[in-house]
């Protein structure tokens, strides 16, 4: 009779307990990405109305070897640990989490493009904004060869209020989970469209928006943080109202 008591206890309680550490480290979570949406706006008091976009630290080889989203807020922050979601995994390595500043600005894992847990939206910006590329040409902005983008709103955000700028991410590979499953010992810097045809795949790498704890965490264009229901998130309709990672 008590060992059953106990057990009814257990079955009751654990779960319990999970869902509230889950949500201490959304919390958690959110706190970061208000701290990352105050950087962002340090940035853009240095630069204008501007936030940095690239996904990767380039080299020498580069005629602008840009420095990432990540190493260009890094010195208005307290630190690399800004940048790790307190849910995400830390294999000892370079992965999901930074351990040092020195691995944020670092040019291994592709310039830290395949390292960390949080990421900025890998699309395009509205075809009437143009920046400058790493090769130094005139092109239609993008984080794979941009390095910045205007937050007027109609620039490179139709409404930047409702645009997400980085969010919760991380690597897939495989059939798309809620809780999210990591490929690997892999992180991300950017998270692909939810409308672009290799989100869903299941037999190549994708970069997704991450649910590690009971939803994913947004910041905003506009330097406001929402928590969001992933499925909802990976399901909106691109050019709705309520469509947060379209720059539509």
């Amino acid at each position: 009779m008590v060992i059953a008591v106990i057990s009814l206890l257990v079955g009751v309680l654990v779960p319990s307990l999970m869902q509230a550490r889950l949500l201490a480290k959304r919390v958690a979570c959110g706190a970061n990405f208000r701290s990352l949406g105050a950087a962002a706006g340090l940035y853009q008091s240095d630069f204008g109305e501007y936030v940095p976009i690239a996904w990767q630290n380039l080299g020498s080889e580069y005629l602008n070897p840009w420095k990432s989203w990540r190493a260009s807020l890094l010195g208005y922050t307290a630190g690399f640990g800004t940048f790790n979601c307190p849910s995400a995994q830390d294999n000892g390595g370079m992965g999901e989490l930074f351990h040092s500043d020195s691995e944020v600005t670092t040019l291994d894992r592709e310039g830290t493009a395949n390292a960390g847990s949080y990421g900025v939206l890998y699309q395009y910006s509205r075809p009437s904004y143009n920046t400058v590329n790493y090769s130094g040409i005139i092109t239609q902005g993008h984080p794979i060869w941009s390095f910045a983008f205007s937050t007027v709103p109609g620039a490179a955000w139709t409404d930047p209020a409702n645009s997400v700028y980085a969010a919760d991410a991380y690597i897939a590979k495989g059939p798309v989970s809620y809780p999210s499953r990591t490929y690997k010992a892999y992180g991300t810097s950017a998270i692909m469209r939810p409308s672009d045809p290799g989100y869903f795949a299941e037999l190549a790498v994708s970069r997704r928006f991450a649910d590690r704890h009971l939803g994913t965490c947004c910041l905003l264009v506009d330097q406001h943080v929402e928590m969001v229901d992933t499925e909802k998130l990976d399901h909106m309709a691109p050019g709705a109202a309520d469509c947060i990672w379209d720059v539509d």
